[in-house]
């Protein structure tokens, strides 16, 4: 599988905000991203023609040194005018200005599907893919008794195919938005203020600090302010120690990773997954015990759900430093994907509308090519 089509299944980055109440609500996202093709230079990335530029959001899934990347949503019930104005006085250690403005989305009517009403998950002919998961979890030198776990679509009745894909949608970005841009940011019947935007891109400086108060004013949706605390703040990188990734590690022994511990991190999490050919995907995971959950995207969540997490031996301790994928698991795919997360603490506040609240997290994507001669 190419890198690009392998990057699009593993990483879903768009960030979202699980909220019940019908009142406006504000998320501020802070996320400090690497991504490392294993052989390659660190710095190595290709050159654009003069005068073309790349977003943030874009520019750190590129490999190279890490990369901050901060992100706005506003969601607010209902359509707002077309003379709606939404905008966040950010505080000065950010090096972003006075005011950050934010674009105006309002959805459209979803229009019926054509030619049958297609849902896009079953093959040309009507019937469910024929993919098979396997799915292995835990830490360890040799892959643990019980593993994998075994779906196959294609044998499922309908209502498992429905709850694996709600498990699985987070895992494809390009199927509700994710990062190019569509609607997976976005709720029906709401308006999405959101930043950066065409005219704003959203560069962050390498010393920008999040700590200070972010004050939104709008015209439709109410006004708020948040502070972010002293530790509320960008995340270190995730830094790999272990092993050498300038060079192409092998796939079929045992893969230890060791890498600094990161500075305030509540949970740390990882995921690894490979094709067997076309129709076979290998997902590992970092949890100590099996979780149906985590077949899907975990993206940004509240310090609660964190801790939870931990808790139950689902994600890893804050101050974890080390992990090891089962040898073998990903021995007969062209390439394999490391995504790690740590999630560092955040802010919120109940008063008002709308309702705000700051999330932090680092990122790490590592991928390594199986094919012998590349």
């Amino acid at each position: 599988m190419k890198i690009h089509n392998l990057l699009l299944l593993a990483l879903a980055t768009a960030p979202a905000l699980a909220q019940s109440q019908d009142s406006s609500y504000l998320g501020i996202f802070a996320e400090t991203h690497q991504t490392i093709i294993a052989g390659m230079k660190q710095r190595q990335m290709p050159k654009l023609p003069p005068g073309i530029s790349l977003p943030p959001s874009v520019r750190a899934m590129m490999p190279g040194g890490p990369k901050r990347m901060l992100t706005v949503r506003l969601w607010s019930p209902g359509l707002a005018p077309d003379s709606a104005t939404a905008s966040i006085v950010p505080p000065s250690g950010l090096q972003l200005g006075q005011k950050l403005d934010l674009d105006i989305f309002r959805p459209k009517p979803a229009q019926p599907a054509g030619g049958g009403g297609g849902t896009g998950s079953s093959s040309s002919n009507g019937a469910p893919p024929d993919l098979t998961i396997k799915f292995y979890w835990g830490s360890s030198d040799t892959v643990q008794p019980g593993q994998p776990k075994i779906f196959n679509l294609a044998t499922m009745t309908p209502g498992q195919q429905m709850e694996m894909a709600s498990h699985m949608k987070g895992m494809n970005p390009m199927a509700s938005g994710g990062a190019s841009g569509g609607n997976y940011f976005y709720k029906d019947g709401w308006t999405t203020g959101y930043w950066p935007t065409d005219a704003e891109p959203g560069d962050i400086p390498d010393n920008a600090s999040m700590a200070g108060t972010f004050n939104l004013n709008t015209s439709f949706a109410g006004n708020c302010t948040i502070d972010a605390p002293s530790n509320v703040d960008f995340l270190a990188p995730i830094t790999m120690t272990s092993p050498d990734l300038s060079v192409k590690p092998a796939l079929d022994a045992a893969l230890a990773f060791q890498w600094n511990q990161i500075p305030n991190a509540l949970g740390e999490y990882a995921k690894a997954i490979g094709f067997e050919g076309k129709s076979t995907l290998i997902i590992w995971s970092s949890a100590d015990v099996f979780d149906d959950t985590l077949l899907g995207n975990t993206d940004y969540m509240q310090m609660s759900e964190v801790n939870d997490a931990v808790s139950k031996h689902i994600f890893m301790p804050g101050d974890s430093t080390h992990m090891t994928i089962p040898a073998g698991i990903f021995a007969n795919s062209e390439m394999m994907m490391l995504n790690m997360v740590g999630y560092g603490p955040g802010s919120a506040s109940s008063a008002g509308s709308p309702v705000p609240r700051i999330q932090t997290k680092t990122t790490l994507s590592v991928m390594v090519n199986n094919k012998k001669g590349r």
